[in-house]
Formats: structure tokens, sequence, C-alpha cells
């Protein structure tokens, strides 16, 4: 089995130095070179390590999607992330939404994820699936790499942390309008998003207030032969975001924010690519209605509170998600009962948190609590004769976590932080169906300890080299889809190690951010589907795994209108201990998958752009994103092929108004947002079409 992207990644590693080396020596002609004028890059700030630091200090990989770049329509799904982030996938299709970091998955249509997931400090249970649209939106910020020191459960891979924007202080308001048309194969579809915000103050300089609302319709590109509809894929989505920020005092600010969503969407996506109903792309042939119709709603509540100099911040933290489906079983015209689903869940949450105020201080520290509560029911009925698997599961959760960061000298820091987190998970499921009426249920509980370790040198004021080691886990779990007994219902956690180290570099004046990571991570007990005799589907802890990789990022202001990224990501991510059973010609066999590749995970990934913009004027851009061929299943029979997605737009501003015109996915490259193996054949979703839009867009 080839390892070339590792053996580069090795190749690489000397090019830690070279950065290094190269902004200290920038850093020696600084004085000498330095012309009035110069354009350099602005200063982000993150709180990825729950509190507020320059994104160039953090001695991990953190990537940032700013307000301006995620309300661009070509940057305004989930879709945009792994434009800036290298060894990144992504799913959106009508079964789940999920973010693949560095080749590290869920059991699949598992209710929980390793990468988590939160908006406006609120943890999402199911993640990316239960996200609202990206929209309104300050700032998101993708950490890799484990996060549970921090943030706990469901973030082995990394975590994503979204902040919808502040109500203004002064009055703000504006309005947009896309309209385009998707070419899906068989005909051309148009869409439409609307979408208005408007803020300002509600009480002096005591309150301000803001609302923003987004619209959006289409019916879709898949056309169903079975009945010559055109409508398998439509979307009418509605989403609202709107904030309370008050001045409580001059050391206080309490702020109330609220994303709801509703969104039903048509269910008749996926087709055949083999077998005797293999259709063309965006062709279906569906005998049963399906459709998707799901609700999310996240509330906020922080307060913010400073006193001899610590920073108290309380996060109280409510969700809501429910989603209702029917799906045609087969996905074909065969005669079939429907699948059905109902899925309710509400969650809990609250958290405290001290930190240290200065950020210049030889001692940086924080120490918080945290709690939750999350009640679901799941009431899943399939098959032909109909089975039904009704599901309660009742979790509970308290954690204390901490960290410190001690400059050793002026230019080392090392950092350590630690969480300490206990779950109790009570599920239970009653089982049904022509012969059977079964009532199962088991108790999880379990405390797990996530260590992480860092260590930091500032070679010069503008590059750092940085290591770190840190554990992950993803909880144990219920099957609540495939359970057939008590033996087969519950699971375990899986736990991993990673290593990462890297250097982050300013060079050119300031005019070019640079960073290279090289990573590994070791997974054990990972959960994984496997068959039982009978048949049965169970989730079981029954592998290993081992991920290493290199990525490279860089971002450069070549002048005061010209802007251009690049990114690279290598990586070679394989099941290194994996027996399963799988049904061979209808016979249970149990096999040997070690040195498979681990589904999601490409060997290259890579993007590049460019930016113009003359502020008043023309502004324009154009992306482009590739990645390597990999794997959509675990016993790798099931391949994506290297693909290479280009986007652009060209528009003008002139005064508060501006128009563009935009093209998404030009070459209509075939890329599947999920497939699957059946008897049958193997069943594909297609991925995003080519769309051609025009946007306008006014401000006031």
């Amino acid at each position: 089995m080839s390892h070339r992207p590792i053996r580069s990644a090795l190749l690489l590693t000397p090019s830690l130095l070279a950065l290094a080396g190269a902004a200290h020596a920038q850093t020696a002609d600084e004085a000498a070179s330095a012309t009035a004028g110069v354009v350099t890059l602005e200063a982000i700030e993150v709180e990825a390590r729950q509190w507020r630091e320059d994104l160039a200090k953090v001695p991990g990989s953190v990537e940032v999607l700013s307000r301006e770049t995620l309300a661009d329509p070509l940057w305004s799904t989930l879709g945009a992330i792994p434009k800036v982030s290298p060894n990144v996938q992504v799913e959106q299709s009508s079964v789940q939404s999920r973010v693949v970091i560095r080749g590290i998955t869920s059991a699949n249509t598992a209710l929980q994820d390793p990468v988590g997931y939160l908006v406006n400090d609120v943890v999402l249970p199911y993640g990316a699936s239960q996200a609202p649209q990206i929209f309104d939106l300050e700032q998101m910020e993708i950490a890799k790499g484990p996060q549970g020191s921090l943030y706990g459960r469901n973030t082995e891979a990394g975590a994503i942390k979204v902040t919808t924007t502040d109500p203004d202080w002064v009055p703000t308001a504006w309005t947009r309008l896309d309209g385009s048309v998707r070419n899906g194969g068989t005909h051309w579809s148009p869409a439409l998003v609307a979408a208005a915000r408007a803020s300002g103050p509600v009480w002096d300089q005591i309150a301000a207030g803001s609302v923003a609302v987004r619209a959006e319709t289409t019916d879709g590109v898949y056309r169903n032969l079975y009945d010559g509809a055109d409508t398998g894929g439509e979307v009418r989505r509605w989403t609202v975001s709107s904030g309370v920020v008050v001045r409580a005092g001059p050391d206080t600010d309490i702020t109330l924010k609220s994303v709801v969503e509703r969104n039903d969407q048509g269910k008749q996506r996926m087709r055949y690519l083999t077998g005797r109903w293999a259709t063309p792309a965006f062709t279906t042939n569906y005998d049963t209605p399906a459709w998707d119709d799901a609700t999310t709603a996240v509330q906020s509540l922080r307060i913010d509170h400073r006193f001899g100099g610590v920073d108290l911040v309380s996060v109280t933290g409510w969700t809501h998600y429910d989603r209702d489906f029917q799906m045609d079983l087969d996905t074909g015209p065969l005669a079939t009962l429907p699948t059905l689903l109902s899925h309710t869940d509400d969650a809990w949450s609250q958290e405290i948190r001290l930190a240290s105020a200065d950020k210049t201080a030889t001692v940086r520290w924080l120490a918080g609590l945290h709690g939750f509560r999350d009640l679901a029911e799941i009431d899943y009925r399939a098959g032909t004769p109909r089975v039904r698997r009704l599901t309660e599961i009742d979790q509970t959760g308290f954690a204390g976590f901490g960290q410190v960061e001690v400059a050793l000298t002026d230019r080392l820091r090392a950092g350590a932080g630690s969480r300490v987190e206990w779950i109790r998970q009570d599920g239970d499921q009653q089982f049904g169906s022509t012969t059977t009426s079964l009532v199962y249920g088991a108790r999880l509980e379990q405390t797990t300890l996530l260590p992480r370790f860092t260590l930091a040198y500032d070679v010069t004021p503008e590059a750092m080299l940085y290591g770190s080691y840190a554990r992950g886990y993803l909880p144990g779990g219920f099957n609540y889809a495939m359970a057939t007994s008590a033996a087969t219902f519950a699971y375990d956690p899986e736990y991993s190690w990673t290593a990462e180290a890297g250097v982050k570099a300013r060079l050119l004046d300031g005019r070019l951010a640079a960073r290279l990571a090289l990573f590994h991570t070791t997974t054990k007990d990972k959960q994984i589907i496997d068959l039982v005799p009978g048949g049965a589907q169970t989730i079981a802890n029954a592998a290993r795994a081992e991920i290493q990789g290199v990525e490279l990022s860089l971002d450069g202001r070549l002048s005061e209108r010209w802007r251009a990224y690049a990114t690279l990501g290598l990586q070679h991510a394989e099941a290194t201990d994996y027996v399963a059973n799988v049904l061979r010609n209808g016979v249970l066999v149990t096999v040997d998958l070690s040195g498979n590749r681990l589904p999601m995970a490409a060997d290259v990934t890579w993007s590049a752009g460019l930016r113009y913009d003359e502020g008043q004027g023309w502004f324009g851009q154009l992306g482009l994103r590739g990645s390597g061929p990999f794997w959509f299943d675990s016993q790798n029979t099931i391949e994506q092929s290297a693909f290479t997605l280009v986007d652009a737009e060209i528009g003008r501003r002139v005064g508060s108004v501006e128009v563009s015109l935009f093209a998404a996915n030009i070459l209509g490259e075939s890329v599947y947002s999920r497939a699957v193996s059946t008897t049958a054949g193997i069943v594909v979703e297609d991925g995003n079409p080519r769309e051609i839009g025009l946007r306008v867009k006014a401000t006031w």
C-alpha cells in the first residue's frame, strides 16, 4: 500500500524551520525594506480556546471565515469550509449533513458526530445535521484536532464555532435578493433567496437589537421517471436570526441571541448508479412520495462581567430540534412500504467560565463548569413487513475544565488544560413487528479525562513554532435504527490521541500569512457498523485506526485591491485493525478489513483563489477547490473520483447598492454527496450542480 502522501509530508517537515527562518531573516531586514503605504493583512482575533487572542498565536490549527466572506453567495454553505481548511470533506445530503475533518467519522447515520458544532457558544447535540443555514454570521472558527479539554463530548476531530452578528449601536439595514438557475442535466431549475436585516439602538446607549430574515425557495433539479415530477429536490426554508444586547453596567454586558429555522424539503434525491434501475445524473425513479421537514432553534443567553482583573462568562443555552420524514425504502419502483421517522430533541445547558483578563500576563488561566440535560424521542418505522422502533434517550452530563498558559521566557510558552466529564445516558426502546414485541433498555455511564498539552516558541514576533498533544473521544450511544435486542442496542465510547507540530508566520512585511502543520492520530475502540448472526446490524467498538498528514495554508494581500489564498492537504488514513462481518452473495462472512482506507478521507485536497475589490467600483473572485479520490464505505467498494470545482463572481458596487453575477461548479463536475451499496446496486445522491445567478444588495 502506497504512503506517498505521507512521504511527501515528511519531506516538507524541514519547511517548518524554513518558514520560521524566512520570517527571521525578514524581521532583520524590516527597517531597511519598510516603505510607506504598504498594505498588510489585518489581525484576526478568535475564541477557539475560550479566550480572545490573536489567531497567529494559537498553538494549533484554526481557520476563520469572516462576516464578509460568509455573506457571499459562493461561501454561504458548509461547502465553504474545505476552501480554507485542507483535509476536510463535507456531506450535505438528504440523509445528513456532516463535516469530516482529517478522516475521522462516526458510524454511518449515528446520532453523534466527532465534529462539534456550536452556535453562539451553545452546543448542538447532533452537530452539523442540526445546524441552521449559514446566515447573519459574524465569524466562523474551525478548530482542528481534539477539542475535548474545553468543549468535551463530540469534538474528537474538531469543533466549528459560529457567532451571529451582534446588534449595532447605530441604525443599519440591508436587503438582498439572489436569483439563480441550476442545471441538473435534464433541465434548468430556478432558485430564489431573499434576505434582510435591521439593527439599531432600542434604548439610548443601554440596549440595542437586531433581526434578520432569510427565505429560500426552489423546486430543485431532480426529475422523477416514475411520475415525471420535478419537485423531488424542492426546498422551502425560512431562517430568523435576532439578538438583543444590554449594557447593564460599565463592566457588564447581557446578550440574548436566537436562531430559528424551518426547512421543508423533497426527499426524492437518490438514484441507482448501477444495476437494473440505474438512471442518469439527477434522474430518480421513486414510486412513493418522499419529504423531509425539520425545525431547529438555538437560544443563547450570555453574560459578560469583568471584576478585579478577571472575566466572568455565563452561557445559558436551549436547543430544540424536530425532524419528520418519509422516504422510499428501495429508492426505486419496487412495492415497498415507505420508511418513516419522527425525531424530537430538547437540550438545556449552562456553562460558567472565569478567565484572567490580561492578555499580556505571564500566566493566563481559565476555569469553568458545564452541565447539560438532553431528552430525545425517535420513532423509526422501516421495512416490508413493517418494523417499528420507538426510542427514548435521556442524557445528563457535568464537567469541570481549565487551562493555563505560562510564559517561561519572553519567547517560550507552555500550556496545559484538561476536562473531567461525567455523562449518564439512559436509553429505552420498544421494538415491534408483525411477529415480535420487545422492550429493552440500557444505561451508559462514564467519567472521562481529556487532557491537552501545548508548547509555543516565538522565533520572531512574526513567526511561531508550536506543538500539541491531546486526547479526544466520541461518547457511546444507542442504536436507534437497527437494534433487535438489548445486546445490539448500546455501544461504548471511542478514544483517540493526536499529536500536532507546526509553524505560523507572517512574511513579506505582513502581506502573507502562512501555516504549516503535521499531525498524527491513533484511534482505538472505533465505532463501526457490524452484522451479527441472523442479519441484524449493530454498532460495535471493534476497530483501530491511524491517520497522519500535513497541511499548508497561505493567505496573501497582494495589494490594496488584490488578495489570494491557497491550501494543500496530504493525509493517509487507514484502519489498522478491523475485522467485521459482511454479507457476500447473501452469506454472512467474517473479513479482515485492516489496511483499508477510512471513509471520506482523500489522500490529497487543495484550493486556490484570487479576489479583487475596489471598494466603490468593480469586485470579483475566482476560486478552485480540488480533491483526490476517496471511499464512501469502510469496505472500500464505492469510490468518489478526483474532482475540481470552479467558482467565479464579478460585480460592481455603486454607493450603497451592489450587483454581481456569480457561478458555482462552472465545469459541471460530478461529485456525489452520498453513496451506499445495496443488494440491487450502488445508490448515490448527486451533489450541487452547475449554478448561475444574479445578486442585488442594498445597504442603509
